[in-house]
């Protein structure tokens, strides 16, 4: 092993650190509540090093989003390659990601009614904070005659609204999906 990559390593292990101790504070006391302080006492980082990693808060929260992004567009791609076909593939894939978004602690901190408006804004007005990202990364893992931008688009957005904002049980918004994914077929 190189130096070079000895140094990256622990550059590496020091974010997640930052990260799994944002996560574990966001998801306790909300993101509203998240300090410097409170993520280097959790973390074991020193403060300073927190601003020299991530930089602000607010690129702390982006950090968290974007980790939390590559964990759904993970299993995402764990779902549409375990599958044959688009039309089996997307369903799985949309129940994974809506099944793991109920549980995951970071969305449903950032649900909460009176929470700081930080992480929300990441998640629904940002474009490329989290359609721009999901939806390039989703075109990427399907067959380019079938994916068209339409559709990847449609299916990204209903599965973002179904996660935002649940209002039916995960087998029906997987139905729904996926009808109007093979609606573009």
């Amino acid at each position: 092993m190189s130096v070079p990559a000895f140094y990256a390593e622990l550059r590496e292990l020091r974010l997640q650190r930052l990260l799994d101790a944002s996560v574990e504070i966001v998801a306790e006391v909300g993101w509203d509540a998240l300090s410097m302080t409170a993520v280097s006492k959790r973390s074991g980082v020193p403060r300073q090093s927190i601003y020299k990693e991530v930089g602000t808060k607010a690129d702390l929260g982006r950090a968290v989003v974007d980790r939390e992004v590559r964990r759904f567009l993970a299993v995402t791609a764990e779902q549409l390659a375990a599958h044959p076909d688009l039309e089996s593939g997307l369903p799985a894939a949309a129940r994974q990601v809506l099944e793991q978004g109920r549980a995951n602690p970071v969305l449903q901190s950032v649900l909460r009614l009176g929470q700081d408006t930080g992480l929300l804004a990441l998640l629904t007005v940002h474009p490329d904070a989290v359609l721009g990202q999901v939806t390039a990364a989703v075109t990427a893992l399907l067959p380019p005659e079938r994916a068209t931008e339409a559709m990847v688009d449609t299916v990204v957005r209903l599965m973002i609204s179904h996660l935002v904002q649940p209002t039916v049980p995960v087998d029906d918004a997987v139905e729904r999906i996926s009808r109007v994914a093979a609606a573009y077929a």
